[in-house]
């Protein structure tokens, strides 16, 4: 059994609204981690839409969500031949928590032109990765180990660029799909984790994830970096890799920076 095949279950209930449920086991402390919602959310226009694949979905994170039932109204916008675009609303307890907007096609028949500016992160030696210490419950569904270099800050080492080079899968054992990448777009600490430490609330205010191909059996390599802080508002960009060196996804998120009163 998948723990987030599970988690992210949904039922429909009408032409235009599903149910499902937030559990605790993908909480960042009494918090809901965001891509797993985006995930929940991404049930339903697969199941909505005549085509299979999240090509691009962006989520605005209105009020914390919070464990229990949700009703996922949907609707559908535009369902063209190779392209399908609509949008969620996340409800729980009668308010908007999440609205969601994502276009749909077809990974597998998607084609043309490849052209890569940038490569892969290294994928260095098994011994030099540092583990993500178990102290979230999101972290015991997930095995995530940091590049030595970029996950110094776990140690007490700050560093003077905010990035992340993680290895990331399932800890049950669960193989990789489309809406899988969305959920680890999102659940590696804050980039800014490395020159502050590990405090401070970073809320989500947005979240766009952009998928380009299906992902390869396996670990999957992400890095993340952060270039500007600005007024305590930050971006933070992403690239997931798969097995096979292939980019199967690109994220960006604006978050707000805020360090715990002295």
């Amino acid at each position: 059994m998948s723990e987030f095949l599970d988690d992210t279950s949904v039922e429909q209930v009408s032409d235009s609204v599903w149910r499902g449920n937030v559990t605790d086991r993908w909480n960042i402390g009494s918090i809901p981690n965001g891509g797993y919602l985006m995930a929940i959310a991404a049930r339903v226009f697969r199941e909505a839409f005549a085509h299979p694949d999240p090509l691009t979905i962006t989520g605005h994170y209105v009020d914390k969500a919070i464990n229990g039932p949700v009703e996922l109204d949907f609707e559908k916008i535009r369902e063209g031949r190779s392209v399908s675009t609509g949008c969620v609303r996340f409800m729980q307890e009668g308010q908007e928590r999440v609205r969601f907007t994502a276009s749909y096609g077809d990974l597998a028949s998607t084609v043309g032109e490849t052209w890569l500016a940038d490569t892969p992160p290294e994928w260095p030696s098994p011994d030099s990765w540092i583990h993500m210490p178990h102290t979230l419950a999101i972290h015991e569904r997930i095995d995530m180990r940091f590049a030595a270099e970029e996950g110094a800050w776990l140690n007490g080492r700050m560093t003077d660029k905010a990035e992340h080079i993680v290895l990331n899968r399932f800890a049950d054992g669960t193989e990789l799909d489309e809406i899988g990448l969305l959920f680890f777009t999102d659940c590696v600490p804050p980039t800014v984790f490395s020159m502050y430490g590990p405090a401070g609330w970073v809320p989500t205010i947005e979240l766009t994830v952009q998928v380009r191909a299906k992902p390869a059996p396996g670990d999957l390599l992400g890095r993340f970096r952060t270039r500007y802080l600005t007024n305590g508002l930050l971006e933070e960009d992403g690239e997931l890799w798969d097995s096979n060196n292939q980019l199967v996804a690109l994220s960006r998120q604006l978050a707000k920076f805020r360090l715990p009163k002295k």
